[in-house]
């Protein structure tokens, strides 16, 4: 329960599933109201963070010194010791259910429970928004805004608001190779950040099939007046993406690769392919093996590349071919 109502503040609030208004109307989902305000989700937040003080800490924490703490971004006026306490009692413990230790004399030591680590994920993903400067996200903002310098912001709110309506979208892509393709009617079903990319995931119901656009590339937006019929269901974007280390989908054609890797890139290696979920061996002499399952092998191959002598596909054959031609085409630029 404490999950899904951490959810339901992520998705309904933070990730502007519904406006902050239309949450105060909304009580019968039993969902933290943090006084129609975002300002009150991230006071919380910063408390719940302060409080997870690791075994052994000396530090404690009454309402006063968290008030303080808060008070240094924002109006010293608008934070006081009888708001912290009661986004304590409302929101950590009421809402979230999540309790909190005390001592006699009212000093708060620390949550009373560890936070399991999906819940911590839910949470790091709002919280990182509040004190972490993402230049990644901020570079591929600015690349898209630079492509669409007089429509970026309308093109995100049309295109999402067609998701709520559940209307589809006509457009034109420029794919990869520069080819327009025009007139395409698509289900669109929400934008991901992806390989420095920002990405809208539509479905095709001609193709049948979902496909990720570089939303910098569509063009000529409209939006359909007649909502879709589509019997589908969005998809979570951890299985769409399963097999995938790029922003390719299709997980219909896969293929399980085996690779070899020193100790020297072992820690490289599996951040690469810790989504795939490898099988994971130990072999003689320091080295490792991991088995796993892939649809976008040639990316995985570029990947790869750079670690040179330390790694090696060991199968199937066409991945492990893949990868030599790419090297030969590599070194025969130098050997003109």
């Amino acid at each position: 329960m404490v999950l899904q109502n951490f959810k339901i503040i992520v998705y309904k609030l933070y990730y502007n599933r519904v406006s902050i208004d239309t949450m105060a109307r909304k009580k019968e989902h039993n969902f933290p109201n943090p006084e129609g305000k975002i300002n009150v989700l991230k006071r919380y937040l910063h408390i719940l963070a302060l409080l997870q003080s690791p075994p052994g800490s000396k530090e404690t924490w009454n309402a006063t010194s968290l008030a303080r703490l808060l008070s240094l971004e924002e109006d010293e006026n608008d934070i006081s010791d009888s708001h912290v306490r009661k986004y304590i009692k409302d929101h950590i413990e009421d809402d979230l259910g999540i309790s909190v230790d005390r001592t006699q004399g009212g000093l708060i030591t620390a949550l009373a429970e560890d936070l399991d680590p999906d819940m911590q994920l839910e949470i790091a993903r709002v919280y990182s928004g509040f004190v972490v400067k993402d230049s990644t996200r901020d570079m591929i903002l600015q690349k898209f805004i630079a492509a669409n310098p007089n429509r970026a912001l309308w093109t995100l709110a049309r295109i999402y608001f067609a998701t709520l309506e559940k209307r589809m979208i006509q457009c034109n892509y420029k794919t990869n190779d520069g080819q327009l393709l025009t007139d395409r009617k698509l289900c669109p079903c929400y934008f991901i950040f992806r390989n420095n990319n920002l990405y809208l995931v539509v479905y095709d119901a001609d193709m049948k099939r979902y496909l990720p656009l570089v939303a910098e590339r569509i063009q000529d937006i409209v939006v359909c007046d007649k909502k879709h019929r589509f019997n589908w269901e969005v998809p979570d974007v951890d299985e769409l993406f399963a097999t995938s280390l790029s922003a390719f989908i299709d997980n219909s054609n896969t293929v399980e690769v085996t690779i070899r890797y020193s100790q020297v890139v072992k820690t490289i290696i599996e951040n690469i392919i810790t989504s795939l979920q490898p099988s994971i061996e130990h072999e003689n002499n320091n080295w490792y093996r991991a088995t796993f399952t892939i649809s976008d092998y040639l990316y995985l191959c570029k990947q790869l590349v750079l670690y040179g002598r330390e790694v090696e596909i060991v199968s199937p054959q066409k991945v492990r071919q893949a990868m030599i031609s790419m090297l030969k085409e590599s070194l025969s630029i130098y050997e003109q």
